[in-house]
């Protein structure tokens, strides 16, 4: 039957594919998680996904959304300017690979994506966007120890490349552009750009708070319990998350002393003052939103 519907299909010029769909209509409840780096973002997948994602939509490939990056950025990156510029080139790369996803239609979404006001006008009708952030300067120095224990990429810095001069090497990203780009993750992730400069991460922080207007669920780091409320009151489904992803759990004697010497040094007041200075910008963003949502 369905051959012989196609034949006549095919026989007034046009192409027609047959495929059986589920008898069970699917979870009505659609999600993007954008997932802020080193924000407890594996957990809150793992424990998401395990509710509401597909067979065969995997999570974002950290490795194959570099490699699309890479593929697009026509300069040697062998310096940290070079560096600065591949990561604002590799944002802008994000926003049209999670547009491309949110496309497709599928169930669950998650990666270290961002997303912009175009992104969120087109699509907030149709997706539960949602997030977890963290207290920024806890965040970068979780983010730049976990990148110095095992980031493989010269492309990236930190790196695991070389582990001499750690303290000298900490100075030199804190007053590059590479630095605050990792001071202002956060708000990347969610306007999907990283401000130019201090009088452009002002101008952004509008941005930012209409942004976050378009998300369904805004959580905190620091109080899970009631991200899962939320996402139990939307969906009732109940999520379970666990703890993953932990710098502590593959750390080597050569690795904890890495990690001690950083922690030791981002401990120091003079430095401490430096890296909340140069998360102020979202220091700002995070207490704002705190207010509102949690």
């Amino acid at each position: 039957m369905k051959e012989n519907i196609k034949h006549l299909i095919n026989y007034f010029g046009y192409d027609l594919k047959l495929h059986r769909i589920g008898k069970v209509q699917p979870n009505p409840s659609k999600f993007a998680f954008v997932h802020v780096p080193k924000s407890g973002g594996i957990s809150i997948d793992l424990a998401m996904r395990e509710q509401f994602a597909k067979a065969g939509q995997p999570r974002f490939s950290r490795e194959g959304v570099i490699a699309m990056s890479l593929a697009t950025f026509e300069q040697d990156i062998s310096n940290l300017d070079r560096i600065a510029q591949f990561s604002d080139h590799h944002a802008k790369q994000l926003n049209g690979l999670l547009a491309y996803h949110l496309a497709q239609n599928w169930p669950y979404i998650s990666g270290h994506v961002c997303t912009n006001q175009h992104i969120l006008k087109k699509f907030s009708n149709h997706y539960n966007f949602i997030t977890v952030l963290r207290e920024p300067v806890s965040r970068f120095i979780s983010n730049y120890t976990y990148n110095k224990l095992t980031n493989s990429l010269p492309i990236m810095a930190p790196n695991n490349l070389s582990t001499d001069n750690l303290i000298a090497e900490v100075d030199s990203i804190l007053e590059h552009r590479r630095g605050w780009q990792m001071a202002n993750v956060m708000s990347m992730c969610i306007t999907g750009r990283f401000a130019k400069n201090e009088n452009d991460a002002e101008d952004m922080q509008d941005e930012f708070y209409k942004n976050l207007e378009n998300y369904k669920v805004v959580g905190f780091l620091d109080n899970l319990d009631d991200f899962s409320q939320q996402i139990k009151t939307l969906t009732n489904k109940q999520i379970n998350i666990g703890s993953h992803n932990t710098t502590n759990s593959f750390l080597d004697e050569q690795k904890q002393h890495v990690k001690s010497t950083l922690q030791n040094y981002f401990n120091e007041p003079a430095v401490n003052t430096k890296l909340k200075h140069l998360c102020r910008f979202d220091i700002q963003n995070y207490q704002r939103a705190k207010e509102k949502y949690s």
